[in-house]
């Protein structure tokens, strides 16, 4: 079983990054033949949506701009859960915005031209993490679990606040407190839904 965890962060050592390693670490605990893989955006280059509709609409989820997106979007489809993570900007990181637009652009496309088979992330678990300097990190989780439901994937939620995930507050290197232990709880969850 293989979980990709995706840190939208623009920061490799940040909060971001601490949250999705620790709830692909629960994961591993869970379920030792989990195998992860990380990818950072800031890693990536990924350009958003270019409107070219006309030739997107035509293939299923084959987007003709040269960038990234393609070798993330073949790791994502390999992969059986995914862990999305962000920072709280306004509201998440524009290349996170750029893959999540892109996306959702395949998937509509998928409908209206009534692809056939399956959507490429449909049914797959994945767990969502959020960062913020201690602002509520609720626009981030509403953006993330939109873009989850749109795209067909089956987002975790925990049963206290947040409720759509685990958020960090803070310095999580100085002061990790209950979130990294939060976000371990939340990869369990996520290794019980590969196997479920």
């Amino acid at each position: 079983m293989r979980v990709l965890g995706i840190v939208g962060s623009m920061r490799r050592e940040g909060n971001t990054g601490r949250l999705v390693e620790a709830v692909l670490d629960g994961a591993k605990e869970a379920e030792p033949k989990v195998r992860v893989q990380v990818v950072h955006l800031a890693d990536l280059e990924i350009g958003p949506c270019q409107a070219c509709y006309d030739v997107c609409a035509k293939l299923p989820y084959k987007c003709v701009v040269k960038d990234s997106f393609q070798g993330l979007l073949q790791k994502m489809e390999d992969a059986d859960g995914l862990v999305i993570g962000s920072p709280l900007y306004f509201q998440i990181p524009s290349r996170l915005v750029a893959l999540c637009e892109r996306l959702v652009a395949l998937a509509f496309f998928h409908d209206v031209r009534k692809h056939k088979g399956a959507h490429l992330l449909e049914d797959k678990p994945c767990a969502l993490v959020a960062a913020t300097g201690g602002g509520d990190p609720t626009d981030v989780f509403r953006y993330l679990f939109g873009f989850a439901m749109t795209v067909r994937m089956d987002p975790l939620t925990i049963k206290r606040y947040p409720y759509y995930g685990v958020e960090g507050r803070g310095d999580l290197a100085a002061n990790p407190g209950a979130a990294l232990d939060t976000a371990r709880e939340l990869g369990r969850l996520l290794a019980d839904a590969l196997d479920g």
